[in-house]
């Protein structure tokens, strides 16, 4: 009889603690959330995110304000996440505004790296900076118009050269597990090749070019919205 009690009293005891363990492991969960959603988060290997937000930006020359211009944005990002802290990134950004009734399409293409910040500093987000470098391609369609800087009449003015610029945002993990991130970015192109292209047969051709001194430049933010594609 004696030895049912003990065992009882074992048995007893044993479930206490298994449910003491469980709580304990639950306040744990609940009081630092972050920490469990950033392995579904940050997660190593491949990854493409796309996103759509605003732009707005202002043309010097010479250190001179010339021209500011705002509109949308669209982004693609193919990163390769290395561990838990780092990720190396390709990506695109495409840009549509409206200069002094000028339609300009701009696009950015460029590499660089991810680094994730110290979780905490958002509820259930993962922050992290962004820095990156590459070309830029900017056309201005001056739809039979003249500039007052060009000697001829052309279809379009295409500007090129090298940019850099960085980033801060933030990923989120929604209830169907999908990563979701905003972005603020920031920046500057250096426009050292021109061209001018005329139509034909809808087909552009380009018929002048030109390099410039670096003494134009083009400084840009961008507010931008998205989620992982897989």
């Amino acid at each position: 009889m004696m030895i049912k009690i003990i065992f009882s009293f074992l048995a007893a005891l044993t479930s206490l603690q298994a449910i003491a363990q469980e709580q304990k492991d639950y306040l744990i969960k609940e009081s630092t959330p972050e920490v469990f959603a950033v392995d579904q988060i940050w997660r190593e290997g491949t990854h493409i995110a796309a996103g759509l937000g605003i732009q707005g930006g202002v043309y010097l020359v010479d250190g001179a304000s010339r021209d500011f211009g705002a509109g949308i944005a669209g982004k693609t990002d193919v990163g390769y996440y290395l561990n838990d802290k780092w990720a190396l990134e390709a990506s695109s950004l495409i840009k549509f505004a409206r200069v002094n009734d000028y339609r300009i399409w701009g696009t950015q293409l460029s590499v660089g790296f991810r680094y994730r910040l110290p979780a905490g500093w958002f509820d259930e987000q993962v922050p992290y900076f962004r820095a990156f470098t590459g070309s830029n391609i900017n056309v201005i369609y001056l739809d039979g118009r003249k500039l007052p800087e060009f000697d001829e009449v052309y279809n379009r003015i295409q500007f090129e050269g090298p940019m850099l610029g960085v980033a801060w945002g933030g990923m989120r993990l929604s209830q169907t597990k999908t990563v979701w991130f905003w972005e603020v970015a920031v920046t500057g192109e250096w426009l050292t090749r021109e061209s001018g292209i005329q139509m034909e047969k809808d087909v552009p051709v380009v018929v002048a070019r030109s390099s410039l001194d670096g003494r134009s430049q083009l400084y840009s933010i961008y507010v931008t919205m998205g989620g992982f594609i897989f």
